[in-house]
């Protein structure tokens, strides 16, 4: 079992899957923010949910964390998530690199969890008709600078 803040980010972060939901539990506050580009969740059980219905579809995840910056209760977590989604990409690896900014209580439970990574790189980049419509609005971007 994981020990300190640290092994408990990547304990957490690696052996999440639809199955092992449970652990969330032991992770996160009852009264826990969570943000990430796709909005803000407020409780643990929203959370649980979220994480339910995002991981439904999830064959194979990890996170390869390359760094850390710990100050007091706050930890900032840097890594490159790789999975396989079933219907995205045609069920072959997408990676990402983010970073997450996760800020424990007295009782070592996470209060708050903000997660920063590329959409377009990480979901819409993977899906045909929104890898056109990203490309053409890149397309256009560049012409303007």
């Amino acid at each position: 079992m994981p020990k300190t803040r640290s092994e408990k980010i990547e304990y957490a972060f690696n052996e999440l899957t639809k199955d092992t939901l449970d652990i969330l539990k032991d992770f996160y506050a009852e009264d826990v923010v969570f943000r990430d580009p796709l909005g803000t969740i407020r409780g643990r059980e929203g959370l649980i949910a979220y994480y339910k219905n995002m991981y439904a579809n999830v064959q194979e995840i990890h996170f390869d964390f390359t760094d850390a910056v710990v100050e007091g209760d706050t930890h900032v977590v840097f890594w490159t998530l790789r999975m396989k989604v079933k219907g995205l990409n045609g069920g072959e690896e997408v990676s990402s690199d983010g970073n997450s900014i996760i800020r424990f209580n007295a009782d070592d439970l996470v209060v708050s969890h903000r997660d920063y990574f590329d959409m377009g790189e990480f979901i819409y980049q993977h899906v045909p008709v929104l890898r056109w419509l990203v490309g053409k609005v890149n397309k256009r971007l560049a012409h303007t600078e």
